[in-house]
Order: C-alpha cells, then sequence, then structure tokens
C-alpha cells in the first residue's frame, strides 16, 4: 500500500488531504481512498471522502460519497502512421435525484504525438460551442524546456505555457492566460526521499491593485 499526505497553504487558507492506495498483487487494478480535512474537522464524517477504482491506461471511476458526484473515464491508444493517437472520454454526473442535481458533462480529449518532442491535443466538452487545441513543443536534445501554446476556440483566445526542468528534479512554470489577463508562476522541488513541494503565485493583470495570490503545497508518500 502507498499513503500520500498533502498539505496546502492559499492565502489565509490552510488545507490538508490524504490518499491510501491499495494495489492487488495479482491484478492490474488500482483502489484509492482520499480525504480531505473536511472529513475530520467536525467529526468523522463522508464530507471530502473519494473513492477510486482504476486501470492505468485504461479506465477510472471516482465516486465523492458525500455529494454523490461520479466520474467515469476511459481512456485508449493506439498507433496511426506511426504515430501515437490517444482517446479519453469523461463522464460527470449526480446519482442524486431532483431537479437540484447538476447537469451532467462529458468530454472528448485526444492528443497525437508526432514525436518525443511534439505533440498536438484537442479537447472539447460535448454539447459546448468550442474546443481547446494545444500545441507541446520540447527544446533540445535532453527536452529540459517545454513550450505549450493553446487556443481556445469558444474564448476566442490565447494561452501559453512555458516549462523549463533543472537536473536534480527542480522546475519552472510560467503561464499567461489572455482572456482573464492572469499571470502565474509556479516552482516545484521532487525530493529523493518521497516528498515534493511546489511554490505557485498569480497576478491579476487586469486588476493591478490586487495582491499576488501566494499557494505553497507540500506532498509526502508512503509505502505502508
Amino acid at each position: 500500500m502507498k499513503a500520500t499526505v498533502k498539505g496546502r497553504y492559499e492565502g489565509d487558507k490552510a488545507s490538508a488531504a490524504a490518499t491510501l492506495a491499495v494495489t492487488p498483487s495479482a491484478a492490474d487494478l488500482r483502489f484509492k481512498a482520499s480525504a480531505t480535512d473536511a472529513a475530520f474537522t467536525r467529526g468523522p464524517s463522508l464530507q471530502g471522502l473519494t473513492l477510486t477504482l482504476e486501470k492505468p491506461g485504461s479506465f477510472l471511476l471516482d465516486l465523492k460519497l458525500h455529494t454523490k458526484d461520479v466520474r467515469f473515464q476511459f481512456m485508449n491508444s493506439a498507433l496511426l502512421l506511426d504515430r501515437r493517437v490517444s482517446l479519453t472520454y469523461t463522464h460527470s454526473t449526480n446519482l442524486s435525484p431532483g431537479p437540484d442535481a447538476p447537469p451532467a458533462r462529458t468530454a472528448l480529449d485526444c492528443s497525437l504525438t508526432f514525436d518525443p518532442a511534439n505533440k498536438l491535443s484537442l479537447s472539447h466538452a460535448l454539447g459546448s460551442a468550442g474546443c481547446r487545441v494545444k500545441y507541446s513543443y520540447a527544446h533540445g536534445q535532453d527536452r529540459l524546456t517545454t513550450i505549450e501554446p493553446c487556443f481556445d476556440t469558444a474564448k476566442n483566445a490565447w494561452d501559453f505555457a512555458v516549462t523549463r526542468k533543472f537536473q536534480g528534479g527542480d522546475s519552472i512554470k510560467g503561464t499567461y492566460h489572455a482572456s482573464t489577463k492572469l499571470l502565474a508562476l509556479e516552482w516545484n522541488r521532487d525530493s529523493n526521499i518521497g516528498g515534493s513541494f511546489k511554490v505557485a503565485t498569480a497576478f491579476d493583470l487586469s486588476d493591478q491593485s490586487k495582491a499576488p495570490k501566494l499557494i505553497a503545497e507540500s506532498t509526502w508518500s508512503y509505502e505502508v
């Protein structure tokens, strides 16, 4: 079994989450139980508790016990003209009867990998008017720098992301969303002892009177 503990600090808010994953030795299935601090704040409860059954690279089933939200995800890939084509189908719904239940949502994600440095992705939510098209280019022999422009046809706006990886597990990522004029910077570090750290900040360039948002996360994994 593998246990993961995550702590998150955002502004004046702090939160925590824990995940316990069980992988039967005789099967390729993985069962996970995840809980946020909401499950223990006012005594044990189902709030913030999620159960997941997955077969990596094949399917995933999520169930949030408190809200009865269910997410089905099926994925597959194949070679087409020596190019890797991957398809992911995601359907989210709610098991609660009545008119107050949120509507079901279905999304399709498709990616075409030309080579290890170039990939084209397409995302579309069924019933929506547009889609998102993203191109990913990893520069250099070691592909340490990744450039990802993305165009949202519904918003008629671009997003840009640049990621730089360093030896030792560090990485820096910058993103800019043209539709909201939001600029975000993120620093990640992977530790050799099973932990990872992330510090991120976001600037709202449309309203410079707003203070930047600061987020800090730490994640630790253990074999139990």
